[in-house]
């Protein structure tokens, strides 16, 4: 701006002390004419006069001595001396006066002649403009100056201005978008993200067999989970799910969890304790409709603290907390007592980053909890069915210590799977005065086989075909069967915490079914499930429960 305010006052400065146009010059001397805008006379000497940048042609003058005019602004008056005056670079050529050589014209853009209404001044030379003006007119250019000043500094800053107020609405600008993970809206810097998805799904049971007593065939909502989950400020995830499935409303998942550190992420709320490898597994992706007889021994959901991540990136991850602690299989939202559950797992993944690896979908681990059950409501054991077939006496009570053990594995190449996992649960119970620990055991191996070629997984499988049979997709279908057991101690009979003609003392199942995922997100599965009992009747009813024959068809849509 300096550079620029200096050079218009420069160029303005020698604009307004320029000199005036050149009046007629004296007769003595030779005065040489250069850059003259307009023609130059001829002085009053003889001899030839050469007129250079002219800006028109210069006219014939008398022979007597040279007299050339420099830096004429005006036209000079023509000389009386005889004799050729060259003139150069004539724009048209100038016709020579009689008896005397041809004049060539310099510069000359028009023809020769003299100026009409040229008054020299006296001396010679034009008037230049008095201190006076030339300073107000400075002034002036000083002012305008100035004003520009002005007027490109506030330009800037509302440019300025302008690009702070983009910068600021493209940093809280959202995206939205929809696809297989839910309904996501996301705020361009990656701080805020909330997403919104749903896990609902419907089943049709039906019951097969003599001596099911009070079961009857139903079709039910088994789940109705909307979920939101998202993030804060980059570093804090949260997720919440509540429940409005089979009558009922409950919060499954309310948590926030820490994840600055990949090793040590800090979760809080209500969320599942890192006990059993299939509880831990989604609803939506588990193969069978319904969890195996091991996930019976260990909680559902529970309020507390924990702290996991990775020990090794990708191979060994583990997972310690604190809860208030809750029934097997259960869940509360809150604690029964000043007592804690405290669990712990680790699970090994040694070959997944080597992609090569057949043993690439090797896993395993172990889970485990401790604490006092004092106060807890008793565990309620289920079937398949979801009917349940165990019960305790009258005037039984948790009490004492409890400790799970709950080790897994699974092992995936292609479309194949095989997954296994044991369960252990050692609890008090007390009974009057009487109060012994009692151990639940239970055990489930499970196999699949996608037959559509998809790679079978801890999660769902993507089918390579959606359901579309105008372009010859049909999705992905799976078989699966699974085998498992479940057995309570002898001493859970023998002093008198239930009675061997109500409960049995253990429980065989199998289940056999198929899957269909359409998509990504649609899945239909239709299984077959049958549990034998050993005791849980009377010796008049043959000393064994019946067996539960149930086949169970879903629907299941999720985005989460």
């Amino acid at each position: 701006m300096n550079k620029f305010r200096g050079s218009i006052l420069f160029l303005a400065t020698i604009g307004i002390i320029a000199p005036q146009t050149v009046g007629t010059a004296p007769a003595s001397g030779p005065v040489p004419a250069a850059s003259s805008a307009q023609p130059s006379s001829l002085s009053p000497a003889s001899g030839p006069v050469p007129a250079a940048n002219s800006a028109q042609t210069v006219g014939t003058a008398p022979a007597s001595g040279p007299v050339p005019a420099a830096s004429s602004a005006q036209p000079s008056s023509p000389s009386p001396a005889s004799g050729p005056v060259p003139a150069a670079n004539s724009a048209q050529p100038s016709s020579p006066a009689p008896g005397i050589s041809p004049v060539p014209a310099a510069n000359a853009a028009q023809t020769p002649g003299p100026a009409p209404n040229t008054d020299p001044a006296p001396g010679g030379s034009a008037q230049a403009s008095s201190p006076s003006e030339q300073d107000q007119k400075i002034q002036q250019l000083e002012q305008k100056v100035d004003e520009l000043d002005q007027k490109l500094k506030a330009a800037d800053r509302r440019r300025e201005l302008k690009d702070e107020k983009d910068a600021e609405a493209a940093q809280n600008a959202a995206t939205v978008t929809a696809d297989t993970s839910g309904f996501t809206i996301s705020s361009n810097d990656g701080n805020f993200l909330l997403k919104i998805g749903a896990d609902l799904q419907a089943d049709n049971r039906t019951f097969f067999g003599t001596g099911v007593g009070s079961v009857v065939d139903t079709a039910l909502l088994r789940r109705v989970r909307p979920t939101f989950s998202g993030t804060v400020y980059k570093y804090i995830d949260y997720f919440f799910r509540p429940d409005f499935g089979q009558g009922t409303t409950v919060i499954y998942d309310a948590y926030a969890e820490l994840k600055y550190f990949d090793f040590a992420k800090l979760r809080v709320g209500k969320f599942k304790p890192p006990v059993g490898l299939e509880r831990l597994q989604s609803d939506d992706d588990t193969t069978f409709v319904e969890r195996g007889l091991p996930t019976l021994l260990v909680p559902s959901r529970d309020i507390g603290y924990q702290i996991s991540g990775d020990v090794v990136k990708g191979r060994v991850t583990y997972a310690v907390g604190v809860f208030n602690g809750v029934a097997d299989n259960g869940l509360s939202d809150a604690a029964v007592s000043d007592h804690r559950d405290y669990t712990g797992r680790i699970f090994l993944t040694p070959f997944l980053p080597d992609e090569d690896s057949p043993l690439r979908g090797l896993g395993f681990g172990i889970g485990a909890s401790s604490g006092n059950v004092d106060g807890e409501p008793l565990p309620a054991y289920k079937t398949f069915g979801q009917n349940t077939f165990m019960t305790f006496a009258s005037g039984v009570s948790e009490a004492g210590h409890r400790t799970r053990l709950a080790p897994g594995t699974y092992y995936y190449l292609g479309g194949f799977g095989l997954y296994s996992e044991y369960g252990l649960t050692e609890e008090g119970l007390q009974k009057g005065t009487l109060r012994r620990d009692i151990a639940f055991r239970a055990w489930q191996v499970a196999t699949s086989f996608i037959l559509t070629g998809e790679k079978k997984g801890y999660t769902s499988p993507t089918p390579k075909r959606n359901f579309d049979p105008k372009h010859n997709g049909w999705g992905a279908v799976e078989l699966a069967v699974r085998v498992g057991n479940f057995s309570a101690e002898r001493g859970l009979f023998n002093y008198g915490f239930a009675s061997v003609t109500a409960s049995p003392r253990d429980a065989h199942e199998w289940v056999g079914g198929v899957n269909w995922y359409l998509n990504r997100l649609f899945r239909i599965s239709l299984d077959y499930g049958n549990t034998n009992f050993g005791g849980g009747a009377t010796v008049a009813a043959g000393g064994n429960r019946p067996s539960e024959k149930a086949l169970i068809l879903r629907f299941q849509i999720n985005f989460i």
